[in-house]
């Protein structure tokens, strides 16, 4: 075999060693204190499961959070700014990287729910599987995420910042739009208890 192409391969192979090496250094660095080693998520800080969440989802809520199309009136969202806001690009991308390579762990605890959760796997049907899945799997084409391994505590908060309007009212933020529109059909509290409850057991 010639000796130049094994010495692409063993070069080629350590270069990507090495830029594997430094993306996991920098979510380690960066996120993990609240994310997880394995991404895994924290409940206590607010901080969501982020390894079953999708490459192109995660960078576009990074965007999000640097450049202000997520209100910062509550101290998660204030947490994740003042985070965001100091890491340059390439660390960024570093981070996401990493996040991409950790395998799939579906270990975020979920809350106690109080929901019906055969109501709202009715509710899930009508007004959420259309573009998050019928297995709330999520679809990258809609700029709709995987709703599994996510607590009941985050999803409700999240829904409820769309419908007050502190997710999805920058222009700039496309798919939040597109969300902040669709929350408006279900506002009951006790109905998107029911349909928390039916996305939390999807994960069970």
């Amino acid at each position: 075999m010639n000796s130049n192409f094994i010495l692409r391969v063993a070069l080629t192979t350590l270069l990507m060693a090495t830029m594997s090496a430094a993306a996991d250094d920098s979510y380690q660095t960066h996120c993990a204190q609240c994310h997880g080693a394995r991404a895994q998520g924290n409940e206590a800080l607010g901080a969501p499961n982020l390894s079953l969440l999708s490459e192109q989802y995660i960078k576009r809520q990074l965007q999000a959070f640097k450049e202000g199309w997520r209100s910062s009136d509550d101290s998660y969202t204030q947490s994740m700014v003042a985070a965001v806001t100091t890491l340059d690009a390439p660390t960024l991308a570093s981070a996401t990287a990493a996040i991409a390579a950790l395998p799939d762990s579906n270990v975020a605890a979920p809350s106690a729910q109080t929901g019906d959760e055969a109501r709202g796997r009715d509710l899930y049907t009508a007004y959420c599987g259309a573009c998050h899945g019928t297995n709330a799997v999520g679809n990258d084409a809609l700029g709709a995420p995987n709703l599994l391994g996510l607590s009941g505590d985050y999803l409700k908060r999240q829904y409820l910042h769309y419908t007050e309007g502190r997710r999805g009212a920058h222009p700039d933020d496309r798919y939040g739009q597109q969300m902040a529109r669709l929350s408006k059909a279900l506002k009951d509290p006790q109905l998107i208890d029911d349909v928390t409850a039916y996305v939390v057991s999807l994960a069970e």
